[in-house]
Parts: C-alpha cells; structure tokens; sequence
C-alpha cells in the first residue's frame, strides 16, 4: 500500500465562503488565472482550487505556491489554524 501524502487541514472558526484567502489574494492582485499557477506548480486546476478554499492542501503543494508567491507556507494558509484557547 502507498502512503498517502501529508496534507495541511485545520477546523475552521468561520466558514471560508465569508473570507478570501490569502492565497486568493495574492492570485488576485498579480492578475492570475487558477490554470496558470496550477500549470506552473504541476498540479491540476481543481488542486489550485482547493488550496485557495484551505481544503486538504499536500505539503508539497503548499511548498510550491509558497515558493511561486516568494512567501511562506505559514503566510498562505496559517489563516486556516484556529488561535489558541
């Protein structure tokens, strides 16, 4: 059996149809289209998607649009973590 890849989730306070992520912005303020980033990190559109919506994010990928926006991973989805208690 392969092993699954490690993938970045978190539960979320507020619902993500209410805020934009960062990674939207940044997609939105450089004048990107899904498909164009998704072809650079080799990853498919609905991946690029995903990603954007914080949903079960693979590390590698995460390390990819993080390298692609010159930013951190931490930076692009450390929105989807909930603040501690």
């Amino acid at each position: 059996m392969a092993d699954s890849p490690i993938t970045i989730s978190a539960v979320r306070r507020e619902p993500t149809a209410h805020r934009i992520s960062p990674l939207t912005t940044l997609r939105l303020q450089n004048g990107l289209r899904m498909r164009e980033i998704a072809k650079y990190c080799g990853v498919s559109p609905a991946t690029q998607s995903r990603a954007e919506q914080g949903t079960n994010v693979e590390v590698a990928t995460a390390l990819k649009l993080a390298r692609f926006y010159e930013t951190t991973v931490e930076e692009l989805f450390g929105w989807m973590l909930d603040s501690p208690s």
